[in-house]
């Protein structure tokens, strides 16, 4: 291949399942190997340097001796196969993922892959690892029966068609659960033992098989404390791929749909970000322990949230401290059908999926509440700033942003500019000048001005991009204001409000901005306040 297309396969960046060597050294192999194997299996590229310069790893009796000495050293079987990129030749060795038994470096140490490095497991860490490793999974479970008849083809075929093989009639089922790794072969001729995590990805009706694979879905009223009244109550059922959508659909006939005018246009935003909810139900559904078989997903909707709780503990050496950067999935079978057929994110990147896309709307966090017995994530509703503006941030969403550059984003939308006095009194406890600098190195804020009199603007690709037309209607609606003013001798937000129809923050950033550029003075305070042309 070219090496324009080796970069489009490959990509630059390392990550768990992926690492660039040099050569074949003990010290670029001795403790990728057993981390892949510990983690989700992976590949070494031999012949890349570290600035991504092809350097080239050819293939020789050497190179292979030396791989399969070094993966014998860590008890691991390997693949290795060569490559050429340019005319230059690569050196690939695959690492699968060992399940079962725990896999070290040749001096005893255990290690994980965590982005692209190979970080060791200390303390109480390692010893949850361990232990989760020496238990058996409820996933791993033989079926007392199967019945191929139970089992919905088409999506075998789906998920086969997705890990490139083909598709299979009723009579060849029980070969292609093998070749997903939810069955395994047996010494009596074409029978297979059938595991749970078949019936939970494949089967019409799971809970024919494991009781508990479905999702008890509740619509309570209010916010609580205690149960609340409920308004909607139902039992969702069917094989995993499916029941994620299942999910989302109840989800969404039971939440709301906001819509807003954003550049002259109305555009529409659910309550919460789909990829969130579909995250946590799908994370919910793969991680929870299938060895309590009568336990259920639990789906509860509130007026101001959402929580999804799943039966059994945190998996392996996972905490709420470091699901963000590390994972370890309970159900290596499942996860593994599923990440073929593109229904959940790469391995550990999900939850901080989550926190991205809340944080891209300016809504809460998610959070997360642990037992010895179960696992809740809550997605709350609450928003920093007006359904309008998080439709208006969602033309961001692939820009890389903390919280605080957003907000200054949106006080420079709403108000023409944006200066550090003014972030301060949005954001308490704020380095104001750090947070502008960075929306400024960004390429989203261009700063006008020097010393005391600076303030930021939002740059011209970013006024492009979100639609020069916004400052033209926000221009137009401050004269109404000043018209109206004029008109009536004062005005209020809420009859601000009501005369541009639009919301109440929305008119009060208005009036505000009359106020700070001289053309309307404030009296009053709060509910109270009303606003008045300037002083003559």
């Amino acid at each position: 291949m070219t090496v324009e297309k080796f970069w489009e396969v490959f990509g630059r960046r390392e990550h768990a399942t992926l690492d660039f060597k040099r050569g074949v050294s003990a010290d670029a192999v001795l403790d990728a190997i057993p981390a892949m194997a510990m983690t989700d299996g992976g590949l070494i590229v031999h012949g890349v340097a570290n600035d991504r310069s092809i350097v080239g790893c050819p293939l020789s009796q050497r190179t292979q001796d030396g791989i399969t000495r070094f993966a014998a050293e860590c008890d691991v079987d390997v693949r290795v196969k060569a490559i050429q990129v340019g005319g230059t030749e690569l050196t690939l060795t695959f690492v699968p993922q060992v399940l079962g038994r725990i896999v070290t470096t040749p001096n005893g140490r255990l290690l994980r892959r965590v982005g692209g490095d190979s970080r060791p497991l200390r303390g109480d860490s390692l010893r949850r690892f361990v232990l989760a490793r020496s238990e058996h999974p409820g996933e791993e479970d033989i079926v007392s029966r199967f019945d191929p008849d139970d089992f919905d083809l088409s999506l075998v075929n789906r998920a086969l068609s997705a890990d490139g093989r083909k598709a299979v009639g009723r009579s060849g089922l029980s070969r292609a659960l093998v070749d997903l790794r939810v069955a395994n072969p047996t010494r009596r001729g074409p029978s297979v033992e059938v595991l749970r995590a078949a019936p939970v990805l494949f089967a019409s009706d799971p809970t024919r098989y494991v009781p508990g694979a479905r999702v008890q879905f509740v619509r309570r009223t209010g916010v609580g404390p205690g149960p609340g009244p409920t308004s909607h109550r139902t039992e969702i059922r069917g094989p995993l791929p499916l029941l994620v959508e299942r999910c989302l659909e109840m989800i969404a006939n039971h939440t709301r749909q906001f819509e807003a005018v954003v550049n002259v246009r109305r555009e529409s935003i659910p309550e919460y970000p789909q990829g969130v909810l579909r995250e946590a139900v799908a994370n919910a559904l793969a991680h929870r322990d299938y060895g309590l078989v009568g336990a259920t997903v639990d789906i509860t909707v509130w007026d101001d949230r959402v929580e999804v709780t799943s039966p059994g503990p945190l998996p392996g050496h996972i905490t709420p401290e470091n699901m963000r950067d590390e994972h370890y999935s309970r159900n290596g079978r499942i996860m593994g059908v599923l990440k073929t057929m593109g229904l959940v994110e790469e391995y550990g990147e999900g939850v901080d999926l989550m926190f991205r896309e809340m944080a891209s709307r300016l809504l809460e966090p998610p959070a997360f509440d642990t037992t010895p017995t179960s696992v809740t994530v809550t997605l709350r509703n609450r928003a920093l700033v007006s359904v309008e503006d998080q439709i208006w941030l969602q033309l961001f969403a692939d820009h890389t942003m903390t919280v605080e550059e957003r907000r200054a984003l949106v006080v420079a939308r709403s108000e023409g500019s944006v200066t550090p006095r003014r972030l301060r009194e949005v954001i308490e406890n704020v380095d104001a000048s750090a947070v502008l600098a960075g929306a400024t190195a960004k390429g989203l804020l261009t700063r006008i001005g020097v010393r005391g009199g600076a303030r930021y603007v939002l740059y011209n690709e970013v006024v492009l991009r979100a639609g020069a037309t916004s400052m033209q209607a926000r221009n137009r609606q401050q004269q109404m204001l000043l018209d109206e003013i004029a008109r009536l001798g004062s005005i209020s937000t809420v009859e601000a409000s009501n005369l541009l129809d639009e919301p109440m923050t929305v008119a009060r950033s208005l009036l505000n901005d009359l106020v700070r550029a001289g053309l309307a003075r404030a009296v009053g305070r709060t509910r109270a306040r009303r606003y008045h042309p300037p002083d003559p």
